[in-house]
């Protein structure tokens, strides 16, 4: 209940919901009617097909059966055939008669490809339509040595063969007697007699096994299998079985359809369906992740952001911006923080200064003005005394003195400025090393005016003295300055002990402004005055010349106005 409570939680199942009734309504319509109904369609319109193709087929072999009986039943090659072994014709005229007859009876006849007569008792007098001598001798040599024992077997009925791709029609021919004169041969015509059968593969992409003999000769695998519609032991077929049994012939078929083929419109609806539902599944993620950040991410800010006020801290922001009604809302909040900790600071700062004034006005005689006469009156003695080397001491530490106290609260002067603390340190420092050391300054007059933090340059030429030169013994300092854009440029270099790799680790964390190790003070202190005043567009960086000498680059902004 707890967590039902959170509107997130209800959130996400008002969404979920919406998505999960719909589709599951949807699916058990389109499963459980739907689908049904279309199947059921499906497997009539497949079972209709089969069934008028088995009935145009069986139609063409009744019919053709009926025209090879007719052979018998009208007499007349009976007739020619006992004019002939009565000796009333001779065996020409009774070949042309013959052929005649077939001629006249089958040659146009779309059932047949061709006729053939074959005399009993005379194989070699063979008596064909004109379009079938080919095939006759084409059958005469597949049949010559079997067709005796079949015309035994046969009998009066009518017997389909097929050898090689070619079908036969074979029958009997009896005269009134009932004794067998000859046999007739009708070549088939599958495309037109089995066609609409064969054509069903085609219709519906499947496979057909087809069957046409004598009956009960063959034992096919699809007798056990009930007639019509089932599904086969693959489950991913559907056949169709039919099989006619006759006197004259034995016909039998058996359809496979794969399931995917006959219900292809279900399967691609189903399909189209269940594409739907998984499309639907990142714009649900995406809808909830809108609300995420638009909603609940802000209400979530919101809540943490007053929490944090709660416990005492002050200028608590949220980073809400837009114009609907949570970015105005989190604007409003952020405003209402920042002017809270205004009033805040301006009540406490108020304090501060009071309590700095009163420790001030107790502090009052400790003034850096007397420190400053004092070396003043101690100058004028030396010169008085004639002693040039103590009154430059004297100077130079006055003007350390000056710039160390702040100059009046000073945080920005003038290169000029800077230049003469510089020129300050290296006197004293020149008076430590004498002629090991050497200082250059290479610098513009132009940009004598130029503002720079206070104490920037001393703390570069304490370190290369500290770090470089005192190691070494000696070596010269370079300081030079340029202007590169809209920066000042101030570089230090020292031809002292080259830097190491520990040197390397400890310039980069302090340059960073980390400075746990307590070397190169002066680094961290510039590099974080710099990040305080310019906010990031000051760089400061330490390199290695060609000449092993160490390098530190100031680059500083010029005229910016909140400078």
């Amino acid at each position: 209940m707890k967590v039902l409570k959170s509107i997130r939680i209800q959130l996400i199942l008002i969404v979920l919901l919406c998505y999960l009734v719909p589709t599951v309504l949807l699916g058990q319509y389109m499963g459980g009617v739907f689908f049904a109904d279309l199947r059921q369609k499906t497997e009539t319109a497949l079972t209709s097909s089969a069934e008028h193709a088995c009935t145009l087929s069986l139609q063409n072999i009744r019919k053709a059966i009926d025209l090879a009986k007719d052979a018998t039943y009208d007499g007349e090659l009976a007739s020619v055939y006992g004019s002939y072994r009565s000796g009333e014709i001779i065996p020409a005229e009774f070949l042309r008669l013959s052929r005649n007859y077939i001629e006249r009876k089958y040659s146009r006849e779309e059932l047949f490809t061709f006729a053939l007569f074959i005399p009993a008792e005379e194989g070699d007098m063979l008596a064909y339509n004109r379009a079938g001598y080919e095939n006759a001798m084409l059958f005469q040599k597949q049949f010559s040595e079997t067709l005796p024992e079949l015309s035994q077997e046969l009998d009066t009925r009518c017997l389909f063969v097929e050898s090689e791709g070619s079908m036969y029609l074979i029958r009997n021919l009896m005269d009134l007697k009932l004794e067998r004169f000859g046999t007739l041969v009708l070549g088939v015509n599958q495309e037109m007699m089995l066609g609409d059968v064969r054509r069903l593969a085609e219709t519906w992409d499947g496979d057909v096994q087809l069957m046409l003999g004598q009956s009960g000769s063959v034992e096919l695998p699809w007798d056990a299998m009930q007639p019509g519609l089932s599904e086969a032991g693959d489950v991913d077929w559907i056949t169709y079985v039919a099989r006619e049994k006759d006197r004259d012939f034995d016909f039998g078929l058996l359809l496979g359809v794969r399931q995917e083929r006959l219900y292809g419109e279900i399967v691609a609806f189903r399909k189209l369906m269940t594409g739907l539902f998984v499309l639907l599944i990142p714009i649900l993620a995406a809808i909830i992740l809108y609300m995420h950040r638009r909603i609940l991410k802000p209400i979530s800010l919101l809540s943490q952001a007053s929490h944090r006020i709660e416990e005492g801290e002050l200028g608590v922001t949220v980073p809400m911006r837009g114009d609907d009604e949570l970015g105005r809302l989190g604007s409003a909040f952020s405003n209402m923080s920042l002017r809270i900790q205004a009033l805040i600071d301006k009540t406490y700062k108020e304090e501060i200064a009071l309590r700095d004034a009163r420790i001030q006005a107790m502090q009052s005689r400790i003034n850096p003005h007397f420190i400053n006469n004092a070396l003043e009156t101690l100058n004028w003695q030396a010169r008085m005394e004639g002693s040039e080397s103590i009154s430059g001491m004297v100077e130079s530490l006055s003007v350390l003195l000056n710039a160390g106290m702040g100059k009046a609260n000073r945080r920005m002067v003038t290169l000029s400025e800077e230049i003469e603390v510089a020129k300050a340190y290296c006197y004293f420092v020149g008076l430590r090393f004498g002629e090991r050391l050497k200082v250059d300054m290479d610098l513009h007059d132009d940009l004598s005016h130029a503002v720079v933090p206070l104490l920037t340059l001393q703390p570069l030429l304490e370190n290369a003295v500290q770090h470089g030169i005192e190691p070494a013994g000696g070596g010269e300092i370079i300081l030079r300055s340029l202007k590169a854009g809209d920066f000042l440029r101030l570089t230090v270099i020292n031809s002292g002990k080259p830097l190491q790799e520990e040197d390397w680790q400890r310039i980069r964390l302090s340059i960073s402004g980390d400075n746990q190790h307590g070397q190169h003070f002066g680094l961290a202190n510039i590099s974080t005055r710099l990040q305080l005043i310019y906010g990031g567009r000051a760089k400061i960086s330490v390199e290695t010349d060609e000449q092993s000498r160490t390098v530190v680059r100031l680059d500083i902004p010029q005229n910016e106005e909140e400078d």
